[in-house]
């Protein structure tokens, strides 16, 4: 095994898998990347040869391995980019790390109504609870390109982990047609231009096995 791996899985939907490969794409990190079908039978198999959790994405660096996307990209910050994963100013990071926290642990409803989507799907409209969140993911877009995205084109100025969190939103925000006002569409389109999300999902388009367009829970 390489030195550093990331362990991900389908890119027509393991949103979870983005985050971390957009860092360290981002950063120009050499990484080996063992990617699973999560829809063949022996998935689960091949997970727990890397995974403590049976999910993705896994990182595993020589001896050491960490899972889930956050404390991933936390590590990745921490031993190879001397922090540049977070907004350097002490305000921002604090604004970039609650964000962060927030798009890590909410917006379920608006996963399992939209589960990731890397193409145009047939048009349905969100009900009140999904209008909430896709409201909500709008002004987390507007208000910190309006108030921190001071020195660059992101949304706190420089790239950080949380324009990585909010990838795989943009891509299914963008698939669904959502209404968003002019500014996060502004960031929307920067964000989807990026060099790694466009092999991202040229990659998807070239996979066999996609999601299901609906999933209920």
């Amino acid at each position: 095994m390489h030195e550093l791996n990331l362990i991900s899985g389908n890119r027509s939907c393991s949103n979870t898998s983005l985050i971390p490969w957009l860092l360290m794409q981002e950063h120009e990190l050499a990484f080996h990347e063992i990617r699973i079908d999560l829809f063949r039978s022996d998935a689960i198999e091949k997970l727990g040869l890397y995974s403590p959790s049976l999910q993705v994405p896994v990182l595993i660096h020589d001896d050491i391995k960490v899972w889930d996307a956050l404390p991933i990209c936390e590590y990745l910050s921490e031993t190879f980019l001397e922090q540049r994963g977070w907004p350097q100013h002490l305000k921002k990071r604090a604004a970039a790390r609650s964000v962060c926290a927030e798009l890590h642990a909410d917006f379920a409803y608006f996963h399992q109504q939209w589960p990731m989507a890397c193409e145009a799907v047939p048009a349905r409209q969100p009900d009140a609870r999904l209008e909430r969140e896709i409201s909500r993911l709008d002004a987390i877009m507007y208000c910190c390109r309006g108030k921190f995205g001071d020195g660059g084109p992101w949304l706190f100025g420089d790239f950080s982990i949380v324009d990585a969190f909010m990838a795989p939103f943009a891509i299914t925000l963008r698939s669904h047609n959502a209404e968003m006002t002019e500014k996060a569409r502004a960031y929307m389109d920067t964000l989807l231009s990026h060099p790694a999300v466009l092999l991202w999902l040229h990659e998807a388009r070239s996979e066999h096995q996609h999601a299901p367009y609906a999933m209920t829970g």
